[in-house]
């Protein structure tokens, strides 16, 4: 990180001159080292003010803790006490922005903010030395520990900012101060903690509303919901939008998918130019994060064509719409989390791979979380949808999907089937999934996609493991590999 002088992190903890520089800050005493700053948080199941001596003994030049929790000696310690240790991990981390001359990107949204956060890094790392939010490390601890990772050479700083209520993106934005913010979209998340769509867009919208004027504001040209909170700001607003026809758009770009089906084609358009690169082969949803990212890099002013080439390499991550090419069979794991909008694309991704397979498109579909009063219905559209389009075979897993497998047979029966043959069945968990593996056929491309907590993700390890072992490609009787029935299953 940038070193505080004693007198610099003195004055962010509001504390006066420190006894030592700050040269590195932790907050888990096992990974303290020699000089760094230890900073005791509290959380649910854990007290860092149970671990200030381990602390101490492995180096800490001083620990931060909290007036109402500290009852140890500060004998010989440099210990210091304030109200409140995340605030002052916020405070810390502000500091070290503050003397950083990177210029820092945010990034929110209801989805894809991982997903962008990805390729942003990646696209600005090809012009700049860039720091970026670690896996999923984007709340009130994890953004302060991006910011303390910051270098005297940083040039890039891209932080992903997750959302449990209203005024948290306000707060986050007050530590980050961001240059550049960026929103993905808006759609039906959070709704168990938020209530409506409006308010979602509301919460998200106070990343833009934070910047100051000369800042920019990254947002979806077509995304009518934030429209009212972008009408006063006094920052620059750039657009982007995914097609070459969206109006108002200053950045766009879509996805063309090479004919192997093992790459990709990006094409990326601006006021000055345009550029096309091959990328890993990924769903045809990324085209949102990969846009967002270059409007991003736009509106910072970088160099498009040189950003631009940093997505040839560009991974997206376990469990983010990754396609797993397996002996017999193809697995699209896109089982970091899901929701509405984001399924139904998935949905459409899995239908244009099964066809460039020629592969029968298979969906196993979890529980979406924090869905609100409608969630029932939110599935039971999802199984209609499914059906619809022409997924052959739909597996629900968890209790909430109950009714997406009913709105799967529901939209079957009232079409006919069109002459396929659609089948679904149900089951409790993702520890249950013999039935699914009894019904899988050679050349099947099958899409797992559930909420985080569905771990639907051990039901891909052990599909794999099945498939490494010639389940599907050496004949071996799929039905020989488990005992459990589903609780329902059935023709369509």
């Amino acid at each position: 990180m940038i070193p505080l002088s004693e007198e610099e992190a003195g004055r962010a903890l509001d504390l006066g001159r420190l006894d030592a520089p700050v040269v590195g800050v932790s907050i888990d005493s096992r990974s303290v080292r020699p000089g760094d700053l230890f900073v005791a948080l509290r959380g649910e199941r854990f007290d860092g003010h149970d671990f200030v001596e381990a602390a101490f003994e492995s180096g800490a030049a001083g620990a931060v803790v909290e007036k109402t929790s500290w009852s140890g000696s500060s004998s010989g310690r440099s210990v210091y006490v304030v109200d409140d240790t995340l605030a002052a991990l916020g405070d810390l981390a502000r500091a070290v922005r503050k003397k950083s001359r990177a210029t820092v990107f945010a990034i929110t949204g209801s989805v894809g903010k991982t997903g962008t956060k990805d390729a942003l890094a990646a696209m600005a790392a090809r012009s700049c030395r860039t720091v970026a939010t670690a896996a999923n490390q984007n709340n009130e601890v994890g953004v302060p520990l991006t910011l303390l990772s910051i270098e005297p050479d940083t040039e890039a700083v891209v932080v992903e900012m997750g959302m449990r209520g209203p005024g948290q993106i306000a707060s986050l934005v007050r530590v980050v101060e961001p240059d550049v913010g960026v929103i993905t979209n808006i759609h039906p998340v959070h709704l168990e903690l938020l209530g409506t769509l409006e308010h979602v867009a509301q919460a998200k919208a106070e990343l833009v509303q934070g910047l100051a004027s000369a800042g920019s504001a990254v947002v979806p040209a077509e995304c009518k919901i934030l429209q009212p909170y972008l009408a006063d700001l006094c920052c620059r607003v750039v657009y982007f939008g995914v097609g070459s026809d969206i109006r108002n758009a200053q950045v766009q770009g879509w996805l063309l998918r090479a004919k192997s089906g093992m790459a990709c084609e990006v094409v990326l358009c601006w006021p000055e130019g345009e550029v096309r690169v091959e990328t890993p082969a990924m769903p045809g949803y990324r085209a949102e994060n990969i846009v967002a990212a270059a409007g991003a890099c736009y509106a910072a002013g970088l160099p498009m064509e040189e950003c631009a080439e940093g997505l040839t390499g560009l991974r997206f991550g376990r469990g983010r719409g990754e396609v797993l090419s397996l002996p017999g069979i193809c697995i699209v794991d896109d089982t970091y989390n899901a929701n509405p909008v984001a399924v139904r694309a998935a949905l459409d991704g899995l239908l244009r791979l099964a066809a460039e397979r020629r592969g029968r498109p298979v969906a196993v579909l979890g529980d979406m979380l924090e869905l609100g009063g409608d969630s029932e219905q939110y599935h039971r559209e999802i199984g209609r949808y499914a059906a619809e389009i022409g997924v052959e075979e739909l597996w629900g897993v968890g209790e909430r999907a109950r009714a997406t497998v009913e709105g799967y047979r529901e939209q079957a029966a009232r079409s006919g089937t069109r002459g396929r043959d659609q089948r679904a069945g149900h089951v409790p968990s993702s520890l249950e999934d013999s039935s699914l593996v009894a019904g899988l056929r050679p050349g099947d491309v099958i899409l797992f996609k559930a909420s985080r907590s569905m771990r639907l993700e051990e039901m891909v390890d052990r599909v794999v493991a099945l498939a490494g072992a010639g389940a599907w490609a050496t004949g071996i009787e799929a039905s020989e590999m488990g005992e459990t029935e589903p609780e329902e299953t059935g023709r369509c």
